[in-house]
Order: structure tokens, then C-alpha cells, then sequence
């Protein structure tokens, strides 16, 4: 298996490219500038997850998730799905056994609900599990009798838990140095938060520390909403809102980041603990979290679905959104 430190450098390589060529070919069209734009943000925020934060680790990480090989879809199965990278899972016939890697933090009544099974049925196939057993070890190889669920999501991995919190792989990343360093409106923001004025870095670090989640996951989503990074001034429709909660006591960007950060944690820990079933998008329909997904793109599936349109929220999610 290729490091994830090196595949992930491939990868934010290779987008990058695949991006430049692409503009390359529509240099002949008119394009919107607001478009452009954006396009540029997510391609920022990416290279922010993968490469500058990455590079700046100790650590080498690897994700603990084995997507299993998917049984080949029929026609209808793969076009009804085409706007993901990865084709559709299959109607698999009740109960039938799948495996299934265990990821960090994994326990059998979790799992269980991820697919739509129980904790019984899944000892029944594994009888060298201890009938006791709890959390189980990272990289466990198990037989998972797989109920099917209609409206299964995309299996596209956003990012490793491991580069979710705000762990090790995060030793040796000067935030406030890092925001300092860039053409982008946060470096001149300045807030008053827990008990003192903070500038736009720090204030980063603070929402890190409180909620537990890696400060660059927290750069990158504030440039894919706002261009923190990249873009000299706020928008003047981002300024009270800038994360698109609309709510009176969540006014500015110190409180929206506050938000932004308890919703992702609310997926993230409700996929570890088997409590969310489905996420409900803007339009009203349902997404079932695809059975060996991982927390934390469950949670950025999770806070996106919040506020997004569903082409939006689509687009996010994908290889080349957020």
C-alpha cells in the first residue's frame, strides 16, 4: 500500500493538472467570473488537507479503511448513479457476507447498524470473536452479513480520520504562521474570544483545541465557504453569515466557525456510535451513509447536507469538490 502521505502529494499533483489542463481546453469560452473563482477555492482548500498540512507532519498516516471489491452492478445499477466517481453498490441478496476492515474507534453495534444487521448475526460470522467483545482492533478483518439499504450514498473517501482530529498529524503546523503567510482576508481578522482578542490564526487554533478537530480541516472548510485564504476581502453577503447559518446568536465569523465545528462533530461521533441512520438534504430526500464509509467524510456528508443545494452538496462531496 502507498503511504498516505505520498499518494495524497500524487493526488493534490495530479488534481492540480487535471485542473490547469481542463482550463486550458476552455480558455476559448466565456466564463462567469464568480465561477472561476470558486473553482480556484476548492482547488486551494484541497491542496490545504493534502499537501501544506501534510508536509509539515511527523508522522506518516494511513487510513484503516478497505473499501471491499464491489460486485459488478448491472447497466441500470451504474446510470443511475453516474454522478459519482465509484459505481453503485448492489442489491446484495439478504444476508449476504461482505468484509469489512475495522477502522479506528469501531465497535460491533456501530458496525451493526451501518449494515443494517446486529451484533448476533455478526459474531455468528466471526466465531473467533470473543461473544464479549467491545471496540475492536484497527485493521481487524471480519464477514459482515450485509442487509441492503436503498439510497446508499457516495463511497468516496473525503478524508482519514486520522487527519480529521486534531492529533499527531498535526504536530509541527504553525497556524497562525501559515494563515499570516497567505493573500486571504483572515490574517487581518481580529475577534475577541475566550477572554482576549485573538487574530484570525489564533482564533483557529482556539475552535481546534475546544472541539478536537485538526486546525487545518478548519482552514480548508473556511476557504472552500469563503476564500479565508485566498480571497483579500469577505464577501459583503458572507460578512454576517459567513458559513451560511442564518441564525441571530451565531452573527460573524468566530461563532459560525464555533457551529461549524459542533455539526462535524456531531457526525463524526454519531457514525462512530451508530446513532445517525441518514442524513436529510435541503431538498427533503435522504442519504443512507454508505456502510464502509468513515467517520469524518460521514461528517463532512453530514454538515454539508445541511445547507447546500443538492447539485451543491453533490459537488462537495465528490473527488474533485471539497
Amino acid at each position: 500500500m502507498i503511504p498516505l502521505l505520498s499518494a495524497m502529494k500524487m493526488a493534490a499533483k495530479n488534481l492540480t493538472f487535471r485542473f490547469q489542463n481542463r482550463n486550458n481546453k476552455e480558455a476559448g469560452n466565456l466564463m462567469d467570473s464568480k465561477q472561476h473563482s470558486v473553482k480556484n477555492r476548492l482547488l486551494f482548500a484541497l491542496n490545504i488537507l493534502m499537501v501544506v498540512g501534510l508536509l509539515s507532519a511527523c508522522t506518516e498516516v494511513q487510513s484503516t479503511m478497505v473499501v471491499p471489491p464491489i460486485v459488478s452492478p448491472t447497466q441500470s445499477t451504474l446510470e443511475a448513479d453516474s454522478s459519482t466517481p465509484y459505481p453503485s453498490r448492489p442489491v446484495y441478496p439478504p444476508g449476504t457476507l461482505v468484509d469489512y476492515t475495522a477502522q479506528n474507534g469501531d465497535n460491533l453495534a456501530a458496525i451493526a447498524n451501518h449494515f443494517n444487521t446486529n451484533v448476533a448475526e455478526i459474531l455468528e460470522a466471526n466465531p473467533l470473536l470473543p461473544k464479549t467483545i467491545t471496540t475492536l482492533q484497527a485493521g481487524f478483518q471480519l464477514k459482515i452479513p450485509i442487509y441492503y439499504k436503498a439510497l446508499w450514498g457516495s463511497q468516496f473517501q473525503i478524508l482519514p480520520d486520522a487527519l480529521y482530529v486534531n492529533g499527531p498529524a498535526q504536530t509541527g503546523f504553525d497556524t497562525v504562521s501559515y494563515v499570516n503567510s497567505q493573500p486571504g482576508w483572515l490574517k487581518n481578522y481580529t475577534v475577541f474570544a475566550g477572554d482576549k482578542m485573538r487574530t484570525g490564526g489564533e482564533l483557529i487554533d482556539l475552535v481546534a483545541l475546544n472541539y478536537s478537530i485538526s486546525p487545518r480541516v478548519l482552514l480548508a472548510l473556511a476557504e472552500y465557504q469563503t476564500g479565508a485564504l485566498s480571497q483579500p476581502e469577505l464577501a459583503d453577503n458572507l460578512r454576517i453569515y459567513p458559513l451560511g447559518y442564518e441564525n441571530q446568536f451565531y452573527r460573524g465569523f468566530y461563532l459560525q466557525l464555533v457551529w461549524a465545528a459542533s455539526l462535524l462533530n456531531n457526525g463524526y461521533y454519531r457514525w462512530r456510535n451508530g446513532s445517525l441512520d441518514e442524513i436529510n438534504r435541503t431538498d427533503g430526500t435522504l442519504e443512507i451513509p454508505d456502510p464502509w464509509q468513515n467517520a469524518a467524510t460521514v461528517a463532512f456528508q453530514h454538515y454539508f447536507s445541511q445547507k447546500l443545494s443538492i447539485q451543491d452538496y453533490d459537488d462537495a462531496i465528490q473527488e474533485n469538490g471539497f
